[in-house]
């Protein structure tokens, strides 16, 4: 499950205020909340040093789904991006999408936290994003501490993983899910942060940088879903489509990637 660039931008604009954004800094940012909610979609994201991600929109061009208007706003021209009918249409089928990875409370609270920030300006979101991030900017200590960590608990998991049945394709991707955690992780350690690079660069790394966070924060999820007898299955498909589906071919340790099998010999 990923969204396309434009389901992305239509499901933003459906939950937005009036159906429409009034920048592209302003629609940045809110597409860069789905990636807060783990969604994975088709667009290339770029990472800053404070570990906040930036999509170029500035080139979107009006299209079948949205609008684009013009106007004036403190003496420049800003542009302005407004959701069509068949952008709804297209709207719908995101959210289709998206109820297979995400728990009614958890698309309700993304509907209120899009609305909400679609009312500010994006100086305003950038200010409150900071206080949410999904990456936390660390030492580069803590940093190996995390690697260190996340690769024992991935092991630990792995070695236990025959232990799950394969009666179902929840328990099969919950499966699947802790075997590719537990060779990111490995390549994390022994592969990319073998040597940090004394300027970290957060672009480059980007996903690396993520994926440290987000192995660390579901750990005990999958511990509990190892032994659980009722699996959760929308939030091990959460977890297994951002994994598996939120980098392409740019990134080394990808599905994608040819050269994939000689990264885990």
């Amino acid at each position: 499950m990923i969204l396309s660039k434009d389901e992305a931008i239509c499901l933003v604009l459906e939950l937005s205020r009036k159906n429409e954004v009034s920048s592209p800094t302003k629609l940045n940012k809110l597409l860069a909340r789905l990636n807060l909610h783990l969604i994975p979609i088709d667009i290339e994201f770029r990472l800053n040093k404070f570990g906040s991600f930036n999509a170029d929109v500035t080139s979107l061009e009006e299209s079948e789904f949205f609008t684009i208007q013009e106007y004036e706003a403190y003496g420049k021209t800003v542009k302005k991006f407004i959701l069509k009918p068949k952008g709804r249409d297209l709207a719908e089928t995101a959210k289709k999408k998206v109820n297979k990875i995400l728990a009614d409370s958890e698309f309700e609270s993304l509907k209120r936290e899009i609305g909400n920030l679609s009312t500010l300006p994006a100086s305003e979101i950038s200010n409150e994003e900071h206080k949410k991030l999904l990456v936390d900017v660390e030492t580069k200590f803590k940093l190996e501490q995390r690697l260190n960590e996340n690769l024992c608990n991935m092991l630990d998991l792995y070695d236990k993983i025959d232990t799950i049945p394969e009666n179902s394709s929840t328990e099969i991707k919950l499966k699947a899910l802790i075997e590719y955690c537990y060779q990111l992780a490995k390549y994390l350690k022994e592969v990319r942060f073998r040597d940090i690079p004394e300027e970290y660069d957060y672009d480059a790394y980007m996903f690396d940088y993520y994926f440290i966070y987000i192995i660390h924060e579901m750990t005990s999820f999958l511990q509990e879903q190892m032994i659980a007898e009722k699996k959760n299955a929308i939030k091990i498909n959460k977890y297994y489509q951002y994994m598996i589906n939120s980098v392409k071919k740019t990134y080394p340790f990808s599905i994608e990637n040819k050269d994939l099998k000689e990264i885990l010999a």
